[in-house]
């Protein structure tokens, strides 16, 4: 079956306001034909088209479509960056116009077409332009380059997209230009449509993947994060479109792996938003996002990770409580209310059969950001009696581990005294076995570790008043 293709409408007021504001600007054009900017030729076909109303502006450019194409793609890449920016919008927003409304696309597979020509066409003239310091003329771009290589993808047997033009798009649009710049909504809303429209197509998705998956993923993790603050706020749709950005990606087991690992946080912002939102399709959203990263899993291993995080957040009892909730339990929404079971099933089984203590303590190791006071096992003294032996296996394996993260410059001091107390604890209960390891691995970089703390310059007194107690108990003094 042939997939229809349609070009993308972004839903933004702020861009359809400048992009009115573009068109109803007079450009000298034959004034920039005696200054040689552009042809004479070329000025004139433009003045012809700025005069006409849309609808016989689309008949003229029908009736010429090659000469029209190659003059305004040319006319695009003989502009220089960040001069003569009135031309250049007008020129962008001219192009998007074609591209978007020529009744079957013509201008689009015209403007394809000359790949056959020139391989630098019709893609690097709008990632040129990309470079310019109007943030406007870069989203025209983006628009623009978005919508050629979604219809090229739909033509991937007769032209290749470059990888390399795919890696500068996502890098752009997760900066602080767009996606990343949370002071600015309008950049924020266009960015991440664009994304969006690119990552559903297979192959986009896999270049997303592949280049750079962590970093430009990060501001999309800090917004969700973010919107827990204001869950039913008047960006609703902004928050949406995060998350449906996210699910998208949560089809591929790969790039689960890799967000469930970077930003184990994640997981408790989709708990908590689908916890608090009153809209049905975030809450949709988020349920069926935390269901893929448990059954898209490249391993059960993985998978077993990933529900463990869960678990942390205090996943059951808040599926519980969706379960309650009227769009779940009277089975209005039969997607959401399967997923939930789906949920629910999952997380119980491994809480009635496999889950223990000590998993949740290996779940903050695997996960550093998420050590706090707030889990028992950290002041229980049984919990070390029982455990603590599990820290030799496989030459001091976990215990390499925890020096690891406590020796972590990305870790806060609250962490770190957390994992000195837990030192403590073993030394307590594994006594010379552990004194000696601390003593010798590494030439004892692990003891003059917990002795900087103790002698460093942090003002933290707390910090300072746990390296004590750790370097006591190493030199044989019981505190």
């Amino acid at each position: 079956m042939t997939v229809e293709f349609t070009p993308l409408i972004i839903d933004s007021n702020h861009l359809s306001d400048c992009k009115k504001i573009i068109r109803e600007r007079i450009i000298p054009w034959e004034g920039l034909a005696r200054a040689d900017v552009i042809s004479e030729d070329d000025a004139n076909l433009i003045k012809i088209l700025e005069k006409q109303s849309p609808e016989n502006k689309r008949s003229t450019v029908l009736s010429e479509l090659q000469l029209y194409t190659n003059t305004i793609l040319n006319l695009l890449n003989k502009l220089e960056i960040n001069s003569r920016d009135d031309v250049l919008k007008n020129v962008l927003v001219l192009i998007n116009d074609l591209l978007m409304e020529l009744p079957n696309q013509e201008f689009i597979d015209s403007s394809l077409a000359l790949n056959k020509l020139d391989q630098s066409l019709p893609f690097y003239p709008f990632l040129k332009h990309t470079q310019n310091n109007d943030i406007i003329i870069k989203a025209l771009c983006l628009y623009n380059l978005t919508i050629l290589l979604t219809k090229a993808n739909y033509r991937a047997r007769h032209l290749k997209v470059d990888k390399e033009i795919l890696i500068q798009i996502f890098e752009l649009l997760s900066s602080d230009s767009f996606i990343g710049n949370s002071q600015d909504l309008n950049l924020q809303i266009i960015g991440i449509q664009l994304l969006q429209e690119l990552v559903i197509l297979k192959p986009f998705k896999q270049v997303y993947q592949e280049t750079h998956l962590v970093a430009n993923f990060k501001p999309i993790n800090q917004l969700i994060a973010f919107q827990i603050k204001r869950p039913n706020s008047s960006n609703l749709q902004l928050l949406y479109n995060f998350l449906l950005t996210t699910w998208i990606l949560s089809f591929s087991p790969q790039i689960n792996r890799v967000l469930v690992h970077h930003y184990p946080e994640l997981i408790g912002s989709l708990l908590t938003i689908s916890k608090d939102s009153i809209k049905l399709k975030i809450v949709r959203m988020s349920v069926s996002i935390l269901k893929n990263f448990i059954s898209l899993a490249v391993s059960s291993n993985e998978q077993f990770k990933t529900i463990k995080l869960v678990l942390f957040h205090d996943g059951l009892n808040s599926i519980k409580l969706l379960q309650e909730r009227k769009f779940a339990s009277n089975g209005s929404d039969e997607e959401l209310s399967n997923d939930l079971n789906y949920l629910y099933d999952t997380l119980s089984e491994i809480v009635n059969n496999k889950l223990t203590s000590f998993d949740e303590y290996l779940t903050e190791l695997e996960n550093p950001n998420l050590i706090s006071w707030s889990s028992p096992t950290h002041k229980s003294e049984q919990f070390w009696i029982n455990n603590s032996g599990k820290f030799k296996d496989s030459s001091f394996k976990l215990t390499k581990k925890l020096f690891d993260t406590l020796s972590s410059s990305n870790q806060n001091d609250a962490i770190k005294v957390v994992l000195l107390n837990d030192l403590q604890c073993l030394i307590k209960n594994l006594g010379d076995d552990i004194i000696n390891f601390i003593n010798n691995e590494k030439n004892g970089q692990y003891k003059m570790l917990i002795m900087n703390y103790l002698e460093g310059s942090s003002d933290n007194n707390e910090l300072k008043y746990e390296a004590l107690k750790t370097i006591q108990l190493l030199v044989g003094h019981n505190f």
